[in-house]
């Protein structure tokens, strides 16, 4: 596995590649942590990659062979043999710290003829475009340099004139910092265990005031957070919330945990306590005169907790359609009420409504000539004067299966209601009123 590191100090970069012989561990990483060491400008250019610029720190070290050897001694105290190379440019320390052992270090406009003698698969060719390059009688990042850069791009487009730079060991893409990896966690040891939820309400709220205090900081918002409370005897009690809407209100955290910990309990002493959020950016919302008030996600989020915990799992929420034929199919999802939006003016226009009975009304039907007559059932009784139908339907044979047929009939003195029959068990229902 191969590790790379590359510096740039003034124009002056350095690279590092550790030995053939894998490590027992992966080197990107101890070469991640000796690169942040000497900079907070570092790019991971790949698993095992890491790109730094050390512009200034000519002020630490007399020489660029000093800095080279420091950063190779840093290495090596990592675990890791390196290979290091400084040059003025990113991709001739590149190509140098993969070829050259040791220390290499490159005078200001010696890229060119520094690279020139290594070969063509130094640039990670695609095995087309080596093949290509072979049958010309290119073997060398200097053969290829040396050719025109009108004839290769009129034979390889945009590509040509691109491989030329590098060959040359010119740049062809700024250095971009990889940020630090963004850690929302925060742990409090207590020194004895405490039991019961008002002692470590009180606690929950020294945890959480820090971490919501680093969320709002870096402009974040936790989109989850999860609970880990060590207990005396060794276990683990983890919870994960996940609201309506993401907060940073250690207030409003706290109170959701707290609802949950009380249908959720630890059941034994509490040692530890550890928070760790799952960040989200901050949206911005722009708000209208015109539109109605929306509800505040913070005290939205506590008010569905508080009727979660009232309710049976799964019963509170939103109700969302299931992508089936099956009538009334649906599931329950997290609450989350959608942007105010102006009805259209044909919402005005007059429209066929069926008003469901929850549950369907058992009825008696009489047929006639295959067709429904009467309908009794309770509030509808009454001839049926005319009907349309039927409408046949069934699935779900895999799980609980259903089958039924539909009829839309009118009552005589009554109005028009859907009827169905319960194919599986031969029983008849009043559906809904068509209004």
């Amino acid at each position: 596995m191969y590790g790379c590191l590359h510096v740039a100090s003034g124009g002056l970069r350095w690279e590092s590649i550790p030995a053939p012989e894998p490590p027992p561990v992966d080197s990107g990483v101890p070469l991640l942590e000796v690169a942040r060491e000497f900079t907070p400008r570092v790019e991971v250019a790949a698993p095992a990659t890491v790109l730094l610029d050390l512009r200034g720190l000519g002020r630490s070290w007399p020489s660029p062979h000093d800095l080279g050897a420091a950063l190779a001694a840093a290495a090596r105290q990592r675990g890791c043999e390196a290979q290091v190379a400084l040059a003025w440019s990113r991709t001739a320390a590149l190509l140098l710290a993969r070829a050259c052992p040791g220390l290499t270090v490159v005078p200001a406009g010696g890229e060119a003829a520094a690279v020139a003698p290594l070969p063509l698969h130094a640039l990670d060719l695609t095995p087309e475009r080596q093949d290509l390059f072979r049958r010309w009688g290119l073997r060398t990042l200097g053969d290829l340099a040396a050719l025109p850069a009108d004839g290769l791009s009129a034979r390889l487009g945009t590509e040509g004139p691109r491989l030329i730079r590098l060959a040359r060991g010119e740049d062809d893409l700024p250095l971009v910092a990889t940020p630090p990896p963004e850690s929302f966690a925060c742990t409090l040891e207590l020194d004895w265990p405490v039991d019961g939820l008002p002692p470590l309400a009180f606690l929950l709220s020294r945890v959480l005031e820090p971490l919501c205090a680093t969320l709002t900081s870096r402009r974040r918002r936790a989109a989850a957070l999860t609970l880990d409370l060590h207990l005396v005897d060794g276990r683990h009690h983890r919870r994960t919330l996940r609201p309506a809407a993401p907060s940073a209100e250690a207030r409003t955290w706290r109170t959701l945990l707290l609802l949950d910990l009380e249908s959720h309990g630890p059941g034994e002493a509490v040692q530890a306590i550890t928070v760790t959020a799952e960040p989200t950016l901050s949206r911005v919302v722009q708000f209208s005169l015109l539109d109605p008030a929306q509800p505040s996600p913070e005290r939205l989020a506590e008010t569905m907790a508080r009727l979660h915990a009232w309710t049976v799992d799964g019963r509170g929420g939103s109700a969302t359609l299931l992508d089936t034929h099956r009538p009334g199919a649906f599931v329950m999802g997290t609450f989350a009420p959608p942007r105010f939006a102006a009805p259209p003016e044909a919402a005005a226009a007059a429209r066929v409504a069926l008003r469901a009975f929850r549950p369907p009304l058992p009825a008696e039907v009489r047929l006639g000539e295959g067709a429904p007559a009467y309908v009794s059932a309770p509030g509808v009784s009454g001839r049926v004067t005319q009907c349309a139908g039927p409408w046949r339907a069934s699935g779900d044979w895999w799980d609980v299966a259903w089958s039924r047929e539909e009829w839309d009939v009118a009552v005589e003195g009554r109005g028009l209601y859907r009827i169905f029959r319960d194919r599986l068990r031969e029983c008849w229902f009043v559906d809904s009123e068509i209004d």
